[in-house]
């Protein structure tokens, strides 16, 4: 009731009192939250942030001037001139000269001078190996000779050669002459494909290993491998005194190791044409300022959308340091005015503590947003044909109504009408500070907000998305007839139906993909949230249910008395609904030490008063820990201790007086007491008025419509003049409403039905009395 900060005597933390230490998950869980509240807290870092990325996307716009991009085969719509002198690269001319350049190059081929020697000596070893083959099998037969000669040589000597070399016992003068011929053959310049060598003019020839370069122009002392192949075949059977066929066979052998010595290098003829094309400076024409770069009417060429795309650049770049400082300064200021703004409205604003980090967050997405739509339109749009290729109807695509509709459901709607005007601005610079986009994009933000009163329902997004579309549409023809550019009703008619579609499509997939990340990030309840938790397959509501039957109906009806509270008084009705359902859930430990569990025999006759209340309170802290164990939102964790408060257990505090030992001196009273804290909303004083109310309602006999209001009153004072209430902001306004709204209720759950005649349904005598429940085994 007033704003003093939580008492530390009755609502401490008493020494000693046992903590339910939580698992492996919600500590980390914690240690994470903790740190992004950190984060999400640091003003000063989110306002850098706005100012910087705000920075890299407007440093390519200009106030005025601007001239709006255009697709190739697009039909200009007016007359695009140079807005001022200007040099233009003209690349067709300048690629044409770089072709040129390219060709010019002549074909690189290394000649290794050393691979005869290298092909000889591989020969040398074939005969080694077969020297050493037919002396080792000196006594065996000549058939087996040939099988061990085939296994060890394998495939590199044919098999007619192999016969001959196997009879002549591989002679080191058959050898000689065999070698002498294949390096007679590969002394000169042999090449893999000559003719594809003489399509070039000349080539570039390095002989390795000295790496010495020559240019070439006459091929005359090249030679392809099959003619120096069939020279070497000549040869051999010119120097040897054979049969015909063993001739051929051996010729055929020598013939194998002729290879090619000049090969074409193309990595060092890549690398020499792109030196060359790197070396060619692009070709320039000059253009004075006013000159048309292409008429009205005219289907733009690839030229003329280089030449406009230039013109583009030469207004968008190059601020210089005045341009720069001039876009820093709007900036600056237009930051400090955001961190004012919700630094004022926290104070005041306790949905979440993040107000700040919220806006920026939300801004900074949209103009990612933007420039990421008007990137892919861009590169989608330049081969379609008009109206699909102009980029500027594109702009109507961009779903920036989900921005302002998500600040209205994590804050409200003031809030997000604030937003709104800093979108707009930014929104606007980054279209070239065009006065008629800032507008339509506030309009079309504004419907959104004006839509989305409430996410409770699955239509309502649907709803919301139609609302913008539509008004996205209708403001978008409105902009293009101001714009004086409906002459093309094609123009106007897209740019409405991509409106539409951003509105109605994107807003929808936005915010079902964004709103569920943004509600844990700054932790806030929203509707469709709430909903979420008020599902009864929750595992922890079928534990209550199951185990602690009586408690799961007190909720039920504690849940009902509060959300008709809270919407006496304007607080949140859904929260209170939902939130009541998990306010008792430590019961389920220990659910037989609570009277509305009780079947027969009361557990706590056989305890001690202190022991019976530190059982009780027991049920707060193992409702904490099994809520964080489950997420659950803090706000309905917070619920489980503030309903309590630091209320005394009457019950149990009078017993003990009573079985004291005048000797030990008086009960204290705090140890009777709750731990606290006390309710720190209104939404927790209406749970501990309406968790007292509806326990005290069950102790009453006949519940008359008098009894059950003096019942309500004297719970409600009794908590007021406790001081419960004194870290809420309710007032004795409220109080009042609020016990109208729970007498209202009560009425109608304990009203009088006529008996049945016949039927004895077991009433209890009315001297029977009742054990009060609100203070003792509280419900």
């Amino acid at each position: 009731m007033t704003d003093k900060p939580p008492s530390r005597g009755a609502g401490a933390k008493k020494k000693g009192q046992p903590t339910r230490k939580l698992s492996f998950a919600p500590r980390v869980r914690g240690q994470v939250r903790r740190a992004l509240d950190g984060l999400l807290g640091s003003d000063v870092g989110w306002s850098l942030a706005l100012v910087v990325v705000s920075l890299l996307l407007l440093s390519n716009q200009r106030c005025g001037m601007a001239i709006e991009p255009f697709a190739l085969g697009q039909i200009a719509p007016y007359d695009i001139v140079a807005p001022e002198e200007m040099l233009v690269v003209d690349s067709t001319l300048t690629e044409e000269r770089r072709k040129s350049e390219r060709l010019a190059v002549p074909d690189v081929y290394e000649h290794n001078s050393e691979r005869g020697d290298q092909l000889v000596a591989e020969m040398a070893l074939i005969f080694e190996e077969g020297r050493q083959r037919l002396a080792a099998g000196g006594e065996l037969d000549a058939a087996t000779r040939e099988a061990l000669l085939k296994n060890a040589l394998g495939d590199s000597v044919p098999e007619a050669a192999l016969g001959v070399l196997s009879e002549q016992r591989f002679s080191p003068g058959l050898q000689r002459s065999l070698s002498e011929a294949v390096g007679h053959s590969m002394r000169g310049l042999v090449v893999g494909n000559k003719a594809v060598l003489e399509r070039a003019d000349s080539i570039a020839l390095i002989h390795l290993p000295a790496r010495r370069e020559e240019e070439l122009a006459d091929y005359g002392a090249i030679v392809d491998v099959s003619a120096a192949r069939d020279d070497l075949r000549r040869e051999v059977a010119g120097r040897l005194d054979l049969r015909a066929a063993e001739e051929q066979a051996l010729a055929d052998f020598a013939a194998s190791f002729v290879d090619a010595n000049v090969v074409f290098d193309s990595d060092q003829t890549q690398q020499r044409q792109q030196a060359a094309v790197a070396g060619v400076p692009p070709v320039t024409v000059r253009l004075p300022r006013g000159h048309v770069l292409a008429k009205k009417g005219e289907r733009l060429s690839a030229a003329a959308i280089e030449r406009i795309d230039a013109a583009r650049a030469r207004v968008q770049g190059g601020l210089g340091w005045r341009g720069w400082a001039a876009i820093l300064l709007m900036l600056s200021m237009l930051t400090f005015f955001l961190y004012r703004y919700s630094g004022y409205h926290q104070r005041n604003y306790k949905k979440h503590q993040h107000l700040h980090a919220l806006l920026v967050l939300m801004l900074i997405l949209v103009m990612c947003l933007t420039r990421a739509i008007q990137w892919v339109a861009r590169e989608a749009i330049e081969n379609l044909s008009e109206p699909f290729n102009q980029l500027d109807a594109y702009t109507y695509l961009i779903p920036l109504g989900a921005g302002a509709i998500m600040v209205a459901l994590l804050a409200n709607g003031r809030i997000a009408t604030v937003y709104i005007a800093f979108a707009s601005l930014l929104f606007g610079a980054m279209n070239g500070y065009d006065f008629y986009t800032m507008t339509w994009a506030m309009l079309v933000q504004l419907s959104g907000v004006y839509a989305i009163s409430a996410y409770s329902a699955r239509t309502a997004l649907l709803r919301a998305g139609l609302v913008v579309g539509g008004a996205g549409a209708i403001l978008a023809l409105a902009v293009e007839v101001l714009r004086g550019e409906m002459e093309s009703l094609g123009h106007g008619l897209y740019g409405a139906v991509l409106a539409f579609v951003g509105g109605a499509v994107g807003v929808g997939l936005l915010i079902s993909f964004l709103l569920p990340l943004l509600e844990r990030l700054f932790h806030v309840l929203t509707d469709v949230r709430l909903l979420e938790l008020s599902n009864v397959d929750n595992p922890l509501l079928q534990q209550l249910a199951v185990k602690a039957p009586g408690s799961y109906n007190h909720s039920l009806v504690v849940g009902t008395l509060a959300e008709e509270g809270a919407r006496s008084i304007g607080a949140n009705p859904l929260f209170c609904r939902v939130a009541a359902v998990y306010h008792d859930i430590g019961k389920v430990n220990h659910p037989e030490y609570y009277v509305e569990n009780q079947r027969g025999r009361n557990p706590h006759d056989r305890l001690t008063p202190s022991m019976s209340a530190l059982i009780i309170a027991s049920h707060v802290k193992d409702g904490i820990k099994l809520a964080r164990e489950a997420g659950l939102p803090e706000q309905i964790v917070d619920i489980i201790p503030q309903h309590h408060g630091t209320k005394l257990m009457t019950f149990f505090y009078e017993k003990a007086k009573s079985m004291a030992d005048p000797g030990l001196g008086p009960v204290k009273e705090e140890d009777f007491r709750y731990p606290g804290p006390k309710p720190q909303t209104r939404e927790a004083a209406i749970f501990m008025l309406a968790d007292a109310v509806e326990a005290a309602a069950r102790t009453i006999d006949e519940p008359t419509s008098n009894r059950l209001k003096e019942m309500i009153s004297k719970i409600t004072n009794s908590i007021v003049l406790d001081g419960q209430l004194d870290h809420c902001d309710l007032t004795f306004a409220d109080l009042e409403r609020i016990q109208q709204a729970f007498h209202r209720l009560l009425v109608g759950m304990y009203h009088h039905r006529v008996d049945y005649p016949g039927f004895d349904f077991g009433n209890r005598p009315k001297n029977e009395t009742k054990v009060e429940a609100t203070d003792g085994v509280p419900g």
